[in-house]
């Protein structure tokens, strides 16, 4: 340590210039580099390696997942999107998102069952498209009717698009959602922009007066990164001038102020600069700067600073006693510096300890600041001595005053009435202080035990930003987050069949697990089942409108009658009709015209005071004169009541040719339907009754080899040789993921008794995981941190003093202000979260260097024969007001974080700012009783004791510390 600091003190001495300027190229290579420095502001990165996240990927690359962008439409309270406005937004942002080049870029390969974009109105505008119809062909009446009808028989595919008020008697739901489904095998950037366009696309779309906000992972992440972007100067910038105020207060000289504070910003340069090289782009052994790095350089001006104001106040002490430059620039490295170097590595060791979390962004965080200190420690221990002998020694061949007077002793502690104080408690009333301190520290231990931990991504997103708004209008009318999906992965032979039975039993049977969302009495889910169901439920949807096409055919009359038409005709409906379609006769005609607006049809003026049954005949009639005519000629009337009689399923498309029905009616796709339905009732598949589909091994099997046929790629999407994935829509949040996992499992069972190998994985079942580690590695993280200082300590006080007691007495603060603050957290409402777990780092990296510091001068002192009593005195005279000084400035910038928009930064402020402030008083209050307890233990017994009232003389200048 000595040949350290020997070797540090000659470079800057002898030539202070040289060390200014190497310092300085240093500073401007490493700036260089922090601006290469990577942001990354996602919440994958916190996930553990080879957990839950690693699965997630797995499944990606097997499957080819996809990420989901929602965009949420509200017409407010009493509002309705099934109205013709609503459906009309629906329409105009499904057109608008796929016809974007930058969102459809992007998109996820549509499957024949979804689309990449789908809208709450899909089923009604379908329906409109079918019957080629459009909105504006509907008068509000009539558009009201289809709406119903629509409702009534999709309400279970609309459920989950539609808010939870949703009625179907009439139709009405507040709110609706657009999901545009991006695929994830598409680079990063390209689904980002894709977001940050769907954003965009809805803001420059004609919404009407309906609401729509948009919520994506990008969201999230832009919303954090720009909370930090706006954090970072404002609390880096606040922290400099509070320091730079107290610095000013403390010194009382320009050069010294300007000296420290230019420190400090290159400490802050080197650790950027560092983070950057040992980052992505080079070294790759830490990732990316992310939500949590914003505190690092508060961090730095924190604990940095102690470095200039030990130095300073050093060096200044020496140059009040008459020593010359040189000497002063000496004493001080050799007697603070080798209480600065173990601190920096204690510290170091303490912030190092993070690296056992399995969270990286925690680990790089431990990482970043210890390189910071080391930097700070280099940077400051060269340049302050270099800069204070080259000014110095002008000052000295000028003969001009070196600003050392009243300062100097103002640093060096004169203060009676706290030195009486804390002298006092630590020399008289030993017994109470460690009592009344042993009583706090079992109350914080007890409390401490309540504490929980939490990790959530919005608490990183300032309060009121739109991301928090659209969740929460999202729990409150959606109930929770609808894009949220949980994977069961089953690894097996996809072509067994009795693992097949089992997969089908377990879907059958999720409708009854608590969190899985269901519409109707069947779960919400995707697999190779359901995705069979749907497109056999589609061709059964084509035969069924075969059927109906025929029966219409066969009484036009009647098909009419069964038309529902509203109870007041609009006249607007009849609006420009030719007049002889309602048998106005024209001699009326002339007579109405001359006397109506020009806007205004005789037919429909007649409308409005023409009896309501009437007209509902006439249209009834026109109707059915439609439907007759859209009767093929090829049809006979034998041959039509002959197909008209058969049931649905037996219209194959080989029935209808022999009777004679013309196929070339049937479009390709609509052909290629019938096909795939016939292939299917072959393989044994019908429509599921009640929910629950047939669980027979064989015919599954058959049914899966069918559609692998016509549709390999989506059916790749959930199944491939190794095993099927189902994708189970879940409302659980973090907090119900573990729950929901164990539920799934247990109703898994029958499938691992059939050979399949199952995980349950999810995003929040990640977030869990997280908050799991979190939890377990803080034990570890406080031991190691606490170990680490414990073992240096003693190490260093057995080989200069040969005592291991001395030793512990030095983390004696770290120890004290550590229990108090997990004890204070809990009544506080703080939690574990991904800053506040570095609680340990703060507290050896704040408290320690504190203790170190006391215990240097006191063996300075004691060394110089002073007795126990009489050496804490000193002490406190000495370095109390150095400690002192260094917590207000450490204090304030920590407590600048509580200023940030960001919950855990803000919180980890708090937490910081208590443990300096409790680590200050044990180092006043405790660390002093116990130092005196140590010394006279340890006094010679032969020798008497030195007293002293005044502050002792300074140490020569040739001396040093082992």
């Amino acid at each position: 340590m000595s040949r350290v600091l020997d070797l540090l003190a000659r470079i800057a001495i002898r030539v202070p210039a040289l060390t200014l300027l190497g310092l300085l190229a240093a500073t401007v290579g490493l700036g260089a580099a922090a601006a290469t420095l990577e942001v990354d502001t996602g919440m994958d990165s916190f996930a553990p390696e080879g957990g839950a996240a690693a699965t997630l990927d797995a499944i990606e690359e097997r499957f080819g997942t996809v990420a989901s962008v929602q965009l949420l439409v509200d017409d407010g309270p009493q509002g309705n999107v099934l109205d013709r406005t609503g459906l009309q937004v629906a329409q105009r942002l499904e057109d608008a998102l796929a016809g974007d080049t930058t969102v459809a870029a992007a998109f996820a390969p549509s499957r024949s069952d979804e689309p990449a974009v789908i809208t709450w109105g899909l089923p009604f505008l379908a329906g409109l498209e079918n019957g080629a119809s459009d909105l504006d062909d509907f008068d509000d009446g009539t558009l009201q009717v289809f709406v119903d009808t629509v409702a009534e028989q999709a309400g279970d595919q609309i459920e989950g698009l539609l808010s939870d008020d949703l009625e179907t008697d009439p139709a009405r739901a507040r709110s609706g959602l657009v999901q545009v489904e991006l695929d994830t095998a598409a680079p990063y950037e390209v689904r980002a922009e894709a977001s940050r366009a769907i954003e965009r696309v809805a803001a420059e779309t004609d919404t009407a007066d309906l609401r729509v906000s948009v919520l994506s992972m990008t969201a999230i992440e832009d919303g954090i990164a720009g909370a930090l972007e706006r954090d970072l100067p404002v609390l880096l910038g606040t922290s400099l001038l509070l320091v730079l105020g107290v610095l000013a207060w403390l010194f009382r000289s320009v050069s010294d102020v300007v000296v420290g504070f230019t420190g400090l910003i290159a400490s802050i340069v080197w650790m950027a600069g560092f983070g950057a090289l040992l980052g992505p782009e080079f070294l790759g052994l830490i990732g990316p700067m992310n939500q949590i790095s914003i505190a690092v350089p508060v961090l730095l001006v924190g604990l940095g600073i102690d470095y200039s104001v030990h130095l300073t106040s050093r060096y200044r002490e020496q140059r009040a006693h008459g020593d010359r430059p040189d000497d002063a620039a000496r004493v001080a490295l050799r007697t603070v510096g080798v209480a600065l170097v173990l601190a920096t590595v204690a510290s170091v060791a303490g912030f190092l300890a993070n690296i056992v979390t399995p969270l990286p962004p925690i680990a790089d965080f431990g990482v970043l600041a210890a390189v910071g200190i080391v930097s700070a420690f280099v940077i400051l221990g060269a340049f302050v001595p270099a800069t204070r002998v080259l000014l110095d020694r002008r000052h000295d061949a000028a003969g001009e005053a070196d600003e050392t007077g009243a300062a100097a002793k103002r640093v060096a502690g004169t203060d009676p009435r706290w030195v009486q104080l804390t002298t006092h408690l630590a020399t008289r009333h030993i017994t109470p202080v460690l009592a009344v301190t042993a009583v706090l520290l079992v109350a914080g231990g007890v409390a401490a035990t309540g504490l929980s931990t939490e990790f959530d991504d919005r608490d990183f997103l300032p309060e009121g930003d739109p991301v928090i708004v659209v969740l929460d209008r999202l729990e409150a009318q959606f109930g929770g987050d609808v894009s949220e999906r949980t994977y069961v992965l089953v690894d097996g032979d996809p072509s067994d069949p009795e693992l097949l039975a089992t997969v089908a039993a377990f879907e059958n049977r999720l409708a009854d697990v608590d969190d899985v969302r269901t519409a109707g009495n069947r779960a919400q889910v995707q697999s190779p089942f359901r995705f069979v169901d749907q497109l056999g439920e589609q061709a059964e949807g084509a035969r069924d409108r075969i059927a109906d096409e025929l029966d219409d055919w066969r009484d036009p009359q009647a098909a009419a009658a069964r038309i529902e038409l509203p109870d007041t005709i609009d006249p607007e409906l009849v609006e420009g009709q030719d007049d002889a379609a309602v048998e106005l006769p024209q001699d009326l005609i002339d007579a109405l015209r001359p006397r109506l607006p020009a806007d205004r049809a005789p037919t429909a003026a007649m409308i409005a005071t023409s009896d309501q049954d009437e007209l509902r005949r006439q249209i009834r009639d026109a109707l059915a004169d439609d439907i007759a005519a859209e009767r093929p000629d090829a049809l006979d009337d034998a041959t039509l009541a002959e197909l008209a009689e058969r049931d649905a399923s037996e219209l194959t498309l080989g029935a209808l040719a022999d009777a004679g029905y013309p196929l070339d009616r049937l479009d390709a796709d609509e052909r290629r339907q019938l096909e795939l339905l016939e292939d299917l009732e072959a393989a044994g598949w019908e429509a599921p009754a009640g929910g629950e589909r047939p669980v027979d091994g064989p015919s599954l099997r058959s049914q899966l080899d069918v559609v692998a046929t016509y549709e390999p790629e989506d059916l790749g999407r959930l199944m491939d040789a190794d095993g099927v994935v189902l994708i189970v829509s879940t409302a659980a949040g973090s907090e119900g993921a573990e729950a929901l996992a164990d539920d799934l499992r247990d109703a898994a069972e029958p499938m691992q008794d059939a050979g399949g190998e199952v995980t349950v994985v999810s995003n929040p079942l990640m977030q869990a995981e997280i908050i799991e580690s979190l939890s377990a590695a803080q034990l570890w993280a406080i031991l190691i941190s606490l170990a680490a200082a414990a073992v240096l300590l003693v190490t260093a006080t057995l080989f200069s003093s040969r005592s291991v007691m001395l030793g512990l007495i030095g983390i004696v603060p770290s120890t004290v202000a550590l229990v108090l603050v997990l004890g204070a957290m809990y009544p506080l409402g703080l939690a574990f979260n991904a800053l506040t777990a570095t609680v340990a780092s703060i507290a050896v990296g704040i408290g320690v260097p504190y203790g170190i510091h006391l215990i240097n001068r006191f063996r300075e002192a004691r060394e110089e024969g002073l007795a126990p009593d009489d050496a804490v005195t000193d002490t406190l005279r000495n370095t109390g007001a150095a400690l002192i000084g260094s917590a207000v400035t450490t204090g304030l910038a920590f407590a600048v974080l509580m200023l940030s928009e960001s919950t855990p930064i803000s919180q980890f402020g708090a937490v910081s700012t208590m443990m300096i402030v409790f680590a200050v008083l044990a180092c006043l209050f405790v660390q002093p009783a116990l130092l005196v307890l140590w010394g006279r233990h340890h006094a010679d017994p032969g020798e008497p004791p030195v007293e002293r009232d005044s502050a002792p003389a300074p140490r020569p200048a040739e001396a040093g510390m082992a």
